[in-house]
């Protein structure tokens, strides 16, 4: 199953990363401004300096993925002289492919039925790092420049995009690009189906190119992709781009997308449903989990995506569901292909051993270490108390926060050090019926 968290893997990077450098500078003279910028300039900006493929020049790429000899690992290799003439080796425990273009030509050989989500992910990124761009062509991006000390600066560009019609989301059109940097070097790529983090970024070149991939499988299992090898491909050997023979179309693997409603009309069996039960949050509604399926209609990979009760229990069960969903084949221009769909779950729960939740005075109970550090000193324009809600493992350790109060522009930087001062706090383990359980509760902050 592959794993992605879309929206919050967005505002972990783009709100904590500056979050984080105000951190850095402990008088706060650092300086926050947000503005907007063309998506498109931004974009350009982007391929120049961090596409291969953009503008760019003859190259041979290898990247090794995952560990050796995991379900989650490949390799991949590229020879690339421009985007009508490459050769991509594709080599993975259950799936492996030599694909070459030349021209008009495209010749495929390959070993496996199903050609997956994750490792095409990884392809794509290497090729073309904001491959979906064309979603997001013609929008304004939202802009944040942090000076963590003089004559630095740290740019984070974003642009999400979701449209809807009747109320009701395209998930193809919901998504957001980051890009890091004066260069607009491209941070991480966040969609439908898609999820990756570039970093290490080493000069190839007139470019910039990320030396490492990551996005996450299973229950948020991180995957990382390493580019061992990146080179100037100078006297490229002719006899490589020979495609002797054009693939016909019927025998490529090649996915599209296709709505919930059209896949509603091709699906032929599902399972019966036994949801587990919840400790909070809602016990009826809807999910929506990506399913990719292979040439069969059969569903081969599957991701958490949105759900009117993110809890992990629920979207796993709806996740192992789903790959026991079965489709007729989806034939395209005569063609047998794969298909990624949102696929919408109907859930039915039960409330069972609920979380309790603890006011501000009992937290103070449970205390055994909190010494929040970096209060503000002096009145705030909106007063001069916070409430955050955190919740804290069976150990009573710090596990997140689940909550807090609206803060203005600007107040993040103020109240962030004290809030994430919270994490090294340490708690008795709360007891229900003789063991430790998990729990939430609430803690005050007061500016000093």
């Amino acid at each position: 199953m592959l794993s992605i968290r879309w929206r919050a893997a967005v505002l972990v990077v783009l709100g904590c990363g500056l979050l984080g450098n105000a951190q850095t500078n402990g008088n706060n003279s650092g300086k926050v401004t947000m503005g907007s910028v063309s998506f498109d300039v931004a974009l350009n900006r982007a391929l120049k300096s961090s596409s291969l493929t953009f503008a760019g020049k003859p190259f041979h790429a290898v990247m090794e993925v995952g560990t050796e000899g995991s379900d989650y690992s490949g390799r991949i290799e590229v020879w690339w002289i421009s985007e009508k003439k490459y050769r991509i080796e594709i080599r993975s425990a259950k799936f492996s492919q030599i694909k070459t273009i030349n021209g008009e030509k495209v010749q495929e050989q390959t070993e496996g039925d199903y050609y997956p989500r994750w490792l095409e992910n990884f392809v794509l990124a290497l090729l073309d790092p904001v491959w979906m761009a064309s979603n997001f062509a013609g929008r304004t991006a939202s802009l944040a420049t942090f000076d963590p000390e003089p004559h630095t600066a740290v740019t984070m560009v974003s642009v999400n995009r979701d449209d809807r019609v009747d109320g009701i989301t395209d998930p193809m059109t919901v998504g957001s690009v980051i890009f890091n940097g004066p260069e607009f070097l491209v941070r991480s790529t966040h969609m439908f189906h898609e999820s990756m983090v570039f970093g290490d970024w080493t000069v190839f070149g007139k470019k910039q190119i990320a030396r490492t991939y990551e996005t996450n499988v299973l229950d948020q299992q991180k995957l990382v992709g390493h580019l061992l090898k990146l080179e100037a491909l100078k006297h490229p050997d002719e006899s490589m781009f020979e495609a002797k023979e054009d693939t016909p179309a019927s025998q490529r693997i090649s996915t599209v997308f296709i709505p919930t409603a059209q896949a509603e009309k091709l699906q032929e069996s599902a399972p019966a449903m036994d949801w587990p039960s919840v400790r909070e949050g809602r016990t009826d509604g809807y999910m929506i989990i990506f399913a990719r399926t292979d040439r069969s209609g059969q569903v081969r990979e599957t991701a958490e995506y949105s759900s009117h009760n993110p809890n992990d229990a629920l979207q796993k069960y709806g996740m192992e569901q789903a790959l026991k969903y079965r489709f007729k084949p989806l034939v395209v221009d005569g063609a047998t292909v794969q298909f990624e769909t949102p696929l919408v779950m109907h859930f039915v729960s039960r409330i069972d051993n609920p979380i309790p939740i603890l006011s501000v005075d009992e937290m103070k109970r449970q205390m055994l270490s909190c010494n929040p550090r970096g209060l503000p000193k002096g009145p705030l324009p909106s007063g001069n108390v916070m409430h955050c809600r955190i919740a804290v493992d069976e150990k009573g350790a710090f596990w997140g926060f689940v909550s807090s109060d609206p803060m203005k522009v600007g107040e993040g930087a103020v109240w962030g050090p004290a809030l994430n001062s919270l994490k090294e706090c340490t708690f008795r383990p709360y007891i229900v019926n003789g063991q430790p359980t998990f729990f939430k509760g609430d803690i005050e902050l007061e500016a000093r």
